[in-house]
């Protein structure tokens, strides 16, 4: 028997924009390379982070520009460079200048709407991708996230300060496990695996609000219900155009032949790329549960109407005969003493309004109004 979940805890649908193809219109008729940020514009101060770092030490510092932080980086250290905002494009252009990035890359990372994907320049690869969280309210948050591999160094781009990295800044800090003893590639590799696998957790939240919008169908489905598998439906088609070209960029890395990446990195790659297929495997099926759901959600609303049609089809076929004689012989017989009374038409008025609110309330309970 299936457990019985509460609707309370289906969280309330963001029906926000996933596609926000509309921030195109302000790059349309630049020429190439032109910095143009097309993602939501804030007046909040961009930070800038930097991990400087090798088996026996670490130096972390911030600041709000490339010149802040650039002071730590050291020879024979690694060098994470992590920007939080992207609407400084003045800043972006900065850091493009202060590590060679050519300008069609940081193109890529100012448009938030740019598909997945990674491209070998020889001195640095770039890679692009989606970052997906739940907010506190269950809603799907996405963020669109740039990195840049060099030989001793990583730069991470991010929309906003609110990311899924805090294991790996506990793990460099406190120097747990191989990230402080391997190079650039191996802490490059740990982005792209932790925003894959954090894909799981997203998806198992839309698994639970499947369920749950299963349960509702089943119970008592109604026009918020088809509100909510919309929500999910929009979730599941901007989850599907964001992951699928991430198996054609995590392929591209391990066909590649860079320098950048050794031998043991691209290992775990293969790992990676796994996990991407089975996160695309999952999100086809989940789809289909959703599409099957929407169907189950039509039969019923159907099978609903068409058992209210039969209630009040026989109650219309009990009266057709007898509003028929009341038409023909109307209500003038000479014997009818209630016509005598003083109270009759009062009363019939009120039988009316009764009869009335009890039809209402009638068809209230049965869930036809």
């Amino acid at each position: 028997m299936r457990k019985k979940i509460s609707k309370t805890l289906i969280p309330k649908v963001n029906f926000r924009k996933f596609t926000e193809l509309s921030s195109f219109k302000e790059t349309i008729g630049q020429a190439p390379g032109t910095l143009v940020y097309t993602g939501n514009k804030n007046e909040s101060e961009v930070q800038v982070e930097l991990y400087s770092y090798n088996k026996e030490e670490i130096v972390r510092v911030g600041g709000k520009n490339i010149d802040e932080v650039k002071g730590s980086k050291g020879k024979g250290r690694v060098d994470w460079v992590n920007v939080d905002g992207l609407h400084n494009v003045e800043l972006i252009n900065q850091i493009g200048k202060e590590y060679n990035l050519n300008s069609l890359v940081l193109e890529d990372v100012l448009h938030v709407d740019q598909r997945p994907k990674m491209e070998d320049f020889g001195d640095y690869i770039f890679f692009t991708i989606k970052m997906f969280y739940n907010n506190p309210n269950g809603e799907l948050e996405f963020e669109h996230v740039s990195f840049v591999l060099g030989k001793e160094s990583v730069i991470s781009f991010q929309e906003r300060p609110k990311d899924i990295f805090d294991l790996i800044r506990e793990r460099l800090t406190n120097s747990y496990g191989k990230i402080r003893e391997k190079g650039a590639d191996y802490l490059f590799y740990r982005f792209i695996d932790t925003i894959i696998d954090h894909y799981f957790i997203v998806l198992d939240k839309i698994a639970e609000k499947i369920e749950l919008l299963e349960d509702e169908v089943m119970e008592d489905p109604s026009t918020k219900t088809l509100q909510k598998l919309q929500g999910v439906r929009k979730e599941l088609i901007y989850l599907r155009r964001s992951i699928y070209p991430l198996r054609e960029s995590i392929n591209t890395i391990l066909k590649s032949e860079s320098s950048l990446l050794s031998a043991d990195t691209e290992r775990f790659f293969m790992d990676v790329y796994d996990h991407t297929v089975q996160v695309i495997e999952s999100l086809e099926t989940y789809r289909d549960l959703q599409s099957g759901i929407m169907d189950l959600y039509m039969n019923t609303a159907s099978n609903r109407m068409n058992e209210i049609m039969k209630v009040l089809t026989i109650m219309s076929t009990i009266f057709i005969p007898l509003t028929f004689i009341a038409g023909i012989y109307g209500m003038n017989f000479q014997h009818m003493p209630e016509l005598g009374y003083s109270w009759s038409y009062p009363a019939v008025w009120v039988l009316m309004i009764a009869l009335v609110i009890f039809m209402l309330i009638l068809f209230k309970r049965k869930r036809w109004l």
